[in-house]
């Protein structure tokens, strides 16, 4: 709140998370070795680039979870190296075919450690496996109606994770940017309400206009001191941010909704409608996440261009 009213200067909250969950991660860490390359990992490298990008705009709650990802799994490497009876200068190919080749898919997440060490020449001679590329998982159609139907008629969902959820299975777009979205971002008219992505704006379908425009009337988070006047569509309870993305996510997997499905199924809908390259525009996504979605499909990316020139 004193940020919020300019009596202590703003911070990006979650580099500071990351600040405060570092230093008992490395005080757990009991060899000295290993604590001092873990702590120049995060230093000049995990915190270097998180702090890169807060100088431009905040830090997502992706890149805060996927650093913090990277440093555990660091740290699970170089004690699994230890207990080998090796420090990392003495890690050989052998090794590293062996930490990748058992355990879980997490174990990737060494790769970006991997490589840092690599380029600051700490490790040599060792070749790392391409990580593995996986499909985002699809809602089948009846999962997709029945999750439609839930965010429709759920009787104790409060609206403002009804509204989430139905922008999430309808128009494709991942929780951090949707609990980012501003009232201005809304256009209630005649013709119906209208929410922005991207470029253009697009028709929110009946009746999920129903459950936007009920959100709209009793915005949580508005109570508080420093929120009262917040342009924030889905304000939480910490003044001047949104809903915590991580929060809105597990409130929508306990009703059965899997957001990551719920997307790729949303994308597969709208292209029988309209041209993959055109949606990209007014979702405000990458061509590059366009192709690969209009390819799973089996929709080319560009088959609409030779037509919107004639």
């Amino acid at each position: 709140m004193l940020v919020t009213h300019r009596c202590l200067p703003p911070r990006d909250e979650h580099l500071a998370s990351f600040d405060r969950w570092l230093t008992p991660k490395l005080d757990a860490i009991n060899d000295p070795d290993q604590r001092r390359l873990i702590e120049r990992y995060s230093r000049w490298h995990l915190k270097r680039r998180l702090r890169d990008q807060a100088r431009t705009a905040p830090v997502t709650a992706g890149a805060f979870v996927r650093a913090k990802q990277h440093l555990t799994v660091a740290t699970q490497f170089l004690h699994w190296l230890g207990n080998r009876g090796r420090r990392l200068d003495e890690c050989t190919q052998h090794d590293i075919d062996a930490w990748f080749g058992n355990g879980t898919t997490t174990r990737q997440h060494a790769n970006n450690f991997l490589y840092w060490a690599i380029r600051q020449r700490l490790v040599r001679n060792i070749t790392l496996p391409l990580p593995t590329s996986r499909t985002s998982p699809l809602a089948s159609e009846d999962e997709h109606l029945n999750t439609l139907r839930a965010l429709l008629l759920h009787d104790t969902l409060p609206a403002a994770h009804r509204a989430i959820g139905l922008m999430l299975v309808l128009f494709d777009q991942p929780l951090s940017r949707i609990v980012q979205l501003r009232t201005d971002q809304l256009r209630d008219g005649p013709d119906g309400l209208q929410v922005s992505f991207g470029s253009d704006r697009l028709y929110v379908p009946e009746p999920a206009t129903a459950v936007i425009r009920v959100h709209l009337t009793a915005r949580p988070g508005l109570n508080t001191p420093a929120n009262p006047t917040s342009q924030l569509l889905f304000p939480g309870f910490m003044p001047g941010h949104p809903m915590h993305v991580h929060a809105v996510a597990n409130i929508l997997r306990a009703i059965d909704i899997r957001p990551l499905a719920a997307r790729s199924r949303a994308w597969l809908q709208m292209i029988r409608e309209a041209p993959p390259s055109v949606l990209a525009n007014a979702l405000g996504i990458s061509a590059t996440t366009a192709m690969r979605y209009a390819e799973r499909a089996g929709t080319d990316y560009l088959a609409y261009a030779s037509i919107a020139k004639r």
